[in-house]
């Protein structure tokens, strides 16, 4: 048999994963060169602003000659140095970077045309031996009837002697045996008409072939060649100390010597890599194979894989999948997407067979995803494939099946693999309200539990996927860009690399970022089969710590997605309410219910859901001067985020006096002017945010410039700076600030409610290396996980992490939105209830807005989902001035909502969320976190 047509497939692909490492090779010198462009030039801009900072002390005129003289002759230098050093920046990108991005372009085009010849040269020859192989068949078939014919006349001779036939009979057999004969010996013509003509191509083949090689060798001599003279171009705009004539005379010696060999030897390298142990690897042409020596091989034929493999039907032939077999798959996979109750089981056996060729498996996977992926364009199926508990039951038959027999024949394919992990997670049934996907029925299957198997996958997607994987950290890299929040997403990076300094890009497009990409990926699929929490995190920890560049937290984060997913009891506890029913009698202890004064006000706190604005409530005030405190607080709390109060201009002073006795104004005791002055007064200290805060207030709120005036609220912002020197400033402040003093139109009340706000609610969020903030992403995760599971899934299926787009919104309360609209009825809304609730409150307002949403973010993929809530604030829902006219916007989503109450009404009913169930997602993250570096400490003392 001839073996060559595998051997030059294997040598295709080979050759493809050598490309994949050259494009890997060229793009990271391509980015080499763009760090350093960036590195060059902010190192230009630094040195630009001490250099004028030096200049600016001068200025102030309090110096004494000598050292004006000294800053002034240190002022020029650095200025000259910083335009030095620009320059050289503007000649690297010009003579250096541009030019090596367009040789990298070349280079890639050049490998993509390379490969995809080489891909036809190895599928024209499989098409022309399909068609041999097919007149083969067919000789030895009209053969072997022939053979039985002759035998069948030879009997009929001993019948005649036996008087038992006549001899028409026999006359009529061997007219039929001749027949036969002459169909035999055209097919045999056919036969060897085809290996001619297959012959002709295979040694057309082998001389283009070596070409192919020939020209990625080609290919790769003028990358390093281009490589090197763009370095040395480099090395000679870098102003270096030493002499680099040695350097030149070795660069000299081993140019001459590469230049020996001027086809850099591809073919051997590929060969070499292939580790081929026999001889059946070299080129062989087609021969003539006669019945009689079929019949010889035929002995044996149970006991070998050969292409020209002849049994009974839905046998396996070769590793061809043939025409009739591609219509058993069809004819299955359509069932999945068609009601089908009647007996399957031939059909699966028949399946079963075919899924024991690799083309088989191979032609089941894309036709599986291509129907899958047409009936999502249609509308016919979501995201999800949803099936019947039947076909459920049938398709995990099959897969099982699938699993095992590459296991037990040790034919592991990444690829196969990869296409097959990704559907499995969105075959679902349903089994009531919760959703069963095929992945968790195969967590028993050995193959998973060899490690080996999934660090080859890991490199498969590197090696294949990285260009999907670099898009999508561009497209999280292109988001924070767009957003004005910029603390929030540097916060966003430091949780990713635990780095925040302020010299540190935002978010870093290395290798690191697509390495966790990557592993967030290989996470989903382990997390879906649900395998054990021991063999996770070994599989986590061997490929984190073979890759040089894989960070310590991202393996924290990984694992703690797996803890996650170990700890789902405590979900359960809280949406049946039962734990919530355990501890009334402790709540009442807590709150020392069994004192006198607290019954009053909790019973005058109950009486007031039954009275309305018009009812008067404050009179419940006289009833005892020493409640009366207590009480006050209460009343102004509860109609702060109660229904009976729209948001609207007519009650907007009304609204103010709650939100002044909600954060205790009144009881704040501060001179705000001699904080002002003072503060005018400290320069030094100041100036450590005078150009961000500048810099942020001026490109904030624009739209709102006739209310709020630049200066007033630069004010606002450096005296809590300098007043709380432990947080200082961060970009995002200055939302809350704009958006409180809009609603006050009163620099110092806005201020108060600023600080008060800061010091209640946010400051923490920037302290401990953001620990709080990280606590906040927790418990959104947990909770969305109860409330919105379907929406919960569906963000974790597309490896979306909530600190990708809640981190704004955590920061700022949405006050950001006010950067593209005048007014907003849903910020109103959002703040009011926060205010009265807290965070609870702010988990119940987000929690609502995303159901609204829900349905459309399921039908989005990574980048639309990314896009699409990156935009949220600048959406219709938030321009909407007027609550009675955001009601009826609503409607459009929730039908449930009444034109006559408010949406803060519909909001807190919506969700129970309690305070006492936010401390406890604290503790469990707190003990999550124990655990994970317990864990972590374990495996890397191994």
């Amino acid at each position: 048999m001839n073996h060559s047509i595998e051997y030059y497939n294997k040598q295709q692909q080979k050759l493809y994963e050598y490309m994949v490492n050259l494009t890997q090779n060229v793009t990271g010198v391509e980015k080499i060169f763009t760090d350093l462009i960036r590195c060059l030039h902010g190192f230009s801009q630094e040195i630009k602003i001490v250099g004028e900072k030096f200049h600016n002390q001068i200025s102030y005129g309090n110096e004494p000659d000598i050292l004006v003289c000294l800053y002034s002759q240190v002022s020029n230098y650095l200025l000259r140095l910083s335009q030095n050093w620009e320059s050289i920046t503007h000649k690297i990108k010009s003579e250096i970077a541009e030019p090596y991005t367009q040789f990298v372009l070349n280079f890639r085009q050049t490998n993509r045309n390379l490969n995809a010849e080489s891909k036809k040269q190895v599928t024209d020859v499989l098409e022309i031996r399909k068609e041999m192989c097919k007149a083969q068949d067919e000789y030895w078939k009209i053969m072997k009837q022939f053979e039985q014919k002759n035998q069948q006349a030879q009997e009929m001779i001993d019948l005649i002697e036996k008087k038992s036939a006549t001899k028409e009979d026999f006359q009529k057999q061997f007219q039929n045996s001749l027949k036969l004969k002459e169909l035999a010996d055209e097919s045999e013509k056919d036969y060897k008409k085809l290996i001619a003509i297959t012959n002709e191509k295979w040694i057309l083949f082998h001389q283009e072939w070596d070409n192919i090689f020939a020209n990625v060798g080609l290919n790769e001599q003028s990358r390093i060649m281009f490589t090197k003279q763009t370095v040395s171009s480099l090395l000679k705009l870098l102003p270096f100390d030493q002499d680099l004539s040695q350097l030149e005379e070795k660069i000299t010696d081993l140019e001459i010597k590469l230049k020996e060999d001027p086809k850099i030897p591809i073919l051997k390298l590929i060969e070499k890599k292939m580790e081929i142990k026999d001889n059946k690897h070299q080129f062989q042409l087609e021969e003539f194979i006669s019945y009689e020596q079929w019949k010889k091989i035929n002995i044996n034929l149970e006991h070998n894989n050969t292409i020209q493999q002849i049994q009974n039907q839905w046998q396996i032939v070769g590793d061809r999948i043939l025409d009739d077999e591609k219509k058993v798959v069809d004819q299955y996979l359509i069932t999945l997407f068609n009601i089908d109750t009647s007996d399957k089981s031939e059909l699966l056996i028949k399946i079963k067979q075919i899924l024991q060729k690799q083309a088989g498996r191979n032609y089941f996977i894309n036709q599986l995803i291509k129907l899958h992926s047409k009936s999502i364009d249609q509308k016919q199926s979501s995201f999800y494939l949803t099936l019947s508990n039947e076909q459920f039951q049938e398709f995990t038959q099959l897969i099982r099946y699938w699993l095992n027999y590459i296991d037990l024949n040790d034919i592991y394919e990444q690829e196969e693999i990869y296409d097959l992990l990704l559907k499995s997670i969105r075959i679902i049934r349903k089994d009531g309200k919760e959703r069963i996907n095929l992945a968790s029925q195969l967590s028993d299957i050995t193959l998973w539990k060899n490690i080996d198997k999934w660090i080859l996958l890991f490199q498969y997607i590197k090696a294949k996927k990285v260009d999907e994987k670099r898009k999508q950290v561009e497209l999280l890299k292109q988001q924070n860009q767009n957003n004005r929040v910029y603390k929030g997403f540097k916060i966003i990076g430091s949780i990713f690399k635990n780095q925040n300094t302020a010299n540190q890009s935002q978010f870093e497009l290395n290798e690191s970022e697509i390495c966790y990409m990557i592993m967030e990926e290989i996470n989903l699929f382990l997390t879906s089969l649900k395998l054990s929490s021991d063999l996770t995190t070994e599989i986590i920890i061997q490929i984190a710590f073979q890759q040089s560049s894989f960070d310590k937290e991202h393996v924290k984060k990984l694992l703690e997605k797996q803890e996650d997913l170990h700890n789902t009891q405590w979900k359960k506890l809280f949406k049946s309410g039962k734990i919530v029913l355990t501890y009334k009698s402790e709540k009442y202890e807590r709150k020392n219910m069994y004192e006198y004064s607290n019954k009053v006000i909790k019973a005058c706190g109950a009486s007031m859901k039954y009275l309305t604005i018009n009812d008067k409530p404050w009179q419940l005030l006289l009833i005892n001067s020493q409640f009366n405190i207590h009480l006050k607080h209460k009343l102004k709390k509860f109609y702060l985020a109660n229904g009976q109060i729209f948001t609207c201009d007519q009650t907007h002073q009304l609204r103010l006096q709650f939100i002044t006795q909600a954060l205790k104004l009144k009881q704040m005791k501060m001179d705000y002017v001699e904080m002002k002055t003072k503060v005018g007064l400290e320069m030094d200290i100041n100036q450590l945010y005078e150009e961000t805060i500048k810099l942020d207030v001026q490109r904030s709120l624009h739209l709102h410039k006739d209310k709020i005036n630049s200066s007033v609220l630069q004010s606002l912002l450096r005296i809590y700076a300098f007043y709380n020197q432990e947080v200082g400033y961060c970009q995002g402040m200055n939302y809350i600030a704009g958006y409180l003093y809009l609603i006050f139109q009163d620099q110092e009340t806005a201020y108060k409610a600023f600080d008060r706000m800061m010091n209640l609610y946010f400051k923490d969020l920037y302290l401990n290396d953001f620990s709080n903030l990280k606590i906040g992403f927790y418990q959104f995760d947990r909770l969305l996980q109860i409330f919105l599971p379907e929406l919960s899934q569906h963000l974790k299926d597309q490896k979306i992490d909530s600190c990708y787009y809640v981190a704004s919104w955590f920061i700022t309360l949405y006050s950001n939105v006010f950067q593209y609209c005048q007014k907003s009825a849903l910020l109103n809304i959002i703040w009011d209830i926060f205010l009265a609730e807290e965070w609870k409150g702010f988990f119940k307002a987000t929690f609502y807005i995303l159901q609204l949403l829900q349905q459309q973010i399921l039908n989005q993929e990574f980048d639309e989902i990314l896009h699409f809530l990156g935009l949220l604030i600048r959406s219709e829902i938030f321009s909407i001035d007027n609550e009675k006219e955001l009601i009826k916007y609503i409607q459009n989503y929730d039908k449930t909502i009444k034109e006559n109450e408010s949406i803060k009404t519909t909001i807190l009913n919506k969700y129970r969320i309690t305070n006492r169930m936010l401390r406890s997602l604290d503790q469990e993250y707190r003990s999550f976190q124990m655990k994970l570096n317990k864990k972590l400490s374990l495996c890397l003392n191994k």
